[in-house]
């Protein structure tokens, strides 16, 4: 997938040549030919490759700033200190060029992994690791070539497409009239955002769910500004809904996973008097919220609304259901001596506490044995 290492040479290339490009000139260039970025990704990646090569300039004419090397300066022998997170994204990049050994861009990506040897010269970052992905559960996108290569191109030109699409939860297929904004990946999968005319609406689809992409040439439409930041503060994970405001308790032996990661864009930080985590959020109440609340269901109390409270609880309870289908082999897992059926999921239930209850706890709910210790 295009990236970071991608843009940069793309950019650099440009600047070796001796084109003079102001910010939104590279942007239209690398929306057009690699992907769709936004202006700020743009001024980020130029402030990094001023680091790489200082030659890099950017002189202000009106209102525009136009990058340039210099002649004169177009191979400089500087060396610079870096931040240590600049430099750590020195080496990641490093690690990346290495993988275009072989492609034609080979000698392009040589010249920059020169230069950047130079800042940055010890080996920290194996190539093993670039494409170690610890995604549990990613989707296999090697028979999905063609489809990907037309989604980018639909991507980067900004028409109007008529798409097949089929929903994962019904197996439905649609024809969808659509315009495509940017491709995003999460938990594993790659989606595209796109603007759908007919519900007036930015939506999240599963490329590998689109089997048809057919250009209308003689579409008319206009779709709205788009801001991926904002359309991102409707979610959480994939999908949108109505946003609520969301309370959770993290309990304090597992507060340490949670503190300085960003969960939404709207989250607030801060601890009550016990030690334990509040983190707050406005987002949806959605599968993706859901599933994972339950994944961190030892370590995650939902405080408010009722609503999330009711849904978790549902989920809880038709996890312990699933076993209760099983239970004949259940209970003998746990105690080979028995094998009487029980009717119903709470009498499976107290069997399986009480032949656990001998067992130590490695974790206790803290803020029952705390109320217990005020009253």
């Amino acid at each position: 997938m295009p990236g970071q290492p991608h843009r940069l040479i793309f950019i650099y290339k440009k600047l070796l040549q001796g084109e003079v490009l102001t910010s939104n000139q590279i942007q239209d260039m690398i929306s057009e030919e690699i992907e769709i970025v936004s202006i700020r990704t743009i001024q980020r990646d130029l402030r990094l490759l001023q680091k790489i090569d200082p030659s890099i300039i950017g002189k202000v004419k009106g209102k525009e700033i136009y990058w340039m090397i210099p002649s004169e300066t177009r191979y400089p022998k500087q060396i610079f200190r870096f931040e240590t997170n600049e430099l750590l994204a020195l080496h990641f990049l490093k690690a990346h060029l290495k993988t275009f050994k072989g492609t034609k861009i080979e000698k392009d990506a040589e010249k920059l992994f020169k230069k950047i040897e130079k800042l940055a010269p010890e080996d920290v970052v194996l190539d093993e690791t670039i494409y170690w992905d610890q995604n549990v559960g990613y989707y296999d996108y090697s028979q999905h070539n063609e489809l990907i290569e037309n989604v980018i191109q639909a991507t980067a030109k900004k028409n109007w497409y008529q798409i097949s699409y089929t929903a994962a939860k019904t197996g439905t297929t649609k024809d969808i009239i659509v315009r495509f904004e940017t491709i995003f990946s999460y938990l594993g999968l790659l989606y595209v955002v796109a603007y759908v005319p007919k519900h007036k609406a930015h939506v999240s689809l599963a490329i590998h769910n689109i089997s048809e992409i057919k250009e209308l040439k003689d579409y008319v439409n206009v779709a709205p500004p788009f801001s991926f930041r904002e359309w991102a503060n409707y979610r959480f994970g994939v999908f949108s809904g109505e946003l609520h405001d969301v309370k959770l308790l993290i309990k304090n032996e597992f507060k340490h996973f949670f503190l300085n990661r960003t969960w939404h864009v709207s989250q607030v930080e801060k601890l009550d008097k016990d030690g334990n985590l509040i983190l707050e959020m406005r987002v949806p109440i959605g599968v993706d919220l859901i599933n994972w609340i339950s994944s961190w269901s030892d370590a995650i109390i939902v405080l408010e609304p009722q609503e999330l409270i009711k849904k978790i609880i549902n989920r809880l309870t038709q996890a312990l259901s699933n076993y209760h289908i099983a239970q004949q082999s259940i209970l003998k897992a746990v105690d080979p001596q028995k094998s009487v059926l029980f009717s119903n999921e709470d009498r499976m239930y107290e069997a399986l506490k009480k032949s656990v209850e001998s067992e130590p706890a490695k974790y206790k709910l803290s803020l029952k044995n705390r109320r217990k210790k005020d009253t």
